[in-house]
């Protein structure tokens, strides 16, 4: 064991750095993916009936109290957070993470409309920050997750996994929508929504784990800290 003052080897460092984007890989899969059902959860042990979608949850009461309200705000933050601090392997894919991420706190930040009924404006911040939030996401997994298929060194194996982003990418755009069409111009409501909610959110998940495991196949985070510090990815 080295001592706690001595500084790494390169092999160890990067590992380090390696294990790092793993868990950031791996904490976004879990977030996730867990989001929804602690809302429901949540709610649940309190006595609220499932919500017409997640972001009621910010206002659903149980005895003057709004329970789920923190899990709501901090689950996005914490989303958000993952997306800033995970350094895309390209340009394009690093801004578009970032977009993301500030969107996804803007989601927290500004709460949907409440108690309006049809008064509500069709058109709102909460609602913008959610779309856009997943017109960046449903982009990066369309656009941006082959930039590391090459290393993989198969053709097959791209044609896997491309497969499965282009799956993500469309659910992921198209569940926001959907949910934003049905609620503020159809006025419709009712718990499927949070179901529709829920797929972008778990496409999102599985995303992220395919990504993982994309990774574990090719080594591409390994074979990029190995390579010279003057080399620059497009």
């Amino acid at each position: 064991m080295q001592p706690f003052g001595q500084p790494l080897d390169k092999a160890a460092l990067q590992q380090h750095i390696y294990a790092t984007y793993n868990t950031l890989r791996f904490g976004m899969v879990v977030i996730a993916f867990a989001f929804p059902i602690l809302l429901y959860l949540v709610g649940a042990i309190h006595g609220i009936a499932l919500q017409d979608s997640m972001s009621a949850y910010y206002w659903a009461e149980a005895g003057g109290e709004v329970p789920a309200r923190v899990w709501f705000v901090g689950g996005l933050f914490a989303i958000g957070s993952f997306l800033y601090l995970y350094k895309g392997f390209t340009v394009g894919e690093n801004y578009a993470l970032n977009a993301a991420a500030l969107f996804a706190i803007g989601v927290a930040y500004f709460p949907m409309e409440w108690g309006c009924g049809t008064a509500c404006a069709k058109v709102s911040a909460h609602g913008v920050c959610a779309v856009l939030m997943f017109v960046c996401l449903a982009y990066v997994a369309w656009f941006r997750s082959g930039d590391t298929l090459p290393w993989l060194g198969n053709a097959d194996r791209e044609t896997h996994y491309r497969g499965w982003y282009r799956v993500a990418s469309v659910v992921m755009l198209v569940s926001p929508l959907t949910a934003v069409l049905l609620q503020s111009v159809f006025q419709k409501s009712g718990a499927y929504v949070y179901f529709i909610e829920l797929a972008g959110i778990w496409a999102f998940s599985l995303y992220w784990l395919i990504k993982s495991l994309e990774m574990r196949e090719s080594q591409a985070d390994k074979r990029a800290l190995q390579a010279p510090c003057d080399v620059e990815y497009a």
